[in-house]
């Protein structure tokens, strides 16, 4: 179970830079986690695809990855609504 305080470690959202710096470490988090097809988007949001129902698996994704790049991770599943923004491979 993770606890609240272990769930946000910095205030700041990652940027496209230090995400594509972790590029291979997030993919390997991801597929840990059941995500695949990890797309980012203009504003550092990462796009991915999930094969489970519920955000459970994003979640975790989401905490392990911010833990590795030292700022929040936006992730969002690619069946979002209204997720019509433009993406491009991770």
């Amino acid at each position: 179970m993770t606890f609240v305080a272990d769930t946000i470690v910095e205030d700041r959202r990652a940027t496209r830079e230090e995400l594509r710096a972790h590029r291979d470490d997030l993919i390997s988090l991801a597929a840990a986690q059941g995500l695949s097809n990890l797309r980012l988007r203009d504003d550092a949001a990462i796009v991915v695809t999930t094969a489970n129902r519920g955000y459970r698996d994003v979640a975790s994704f989401v905490t392990k990855a911010s833990q590795l790049v030292g700022a929040y991770v936006y992730a969002i599943t690619d069946d979002t609504p209204g997720l019509e923004a433009a993406t491009s491979p991770l």
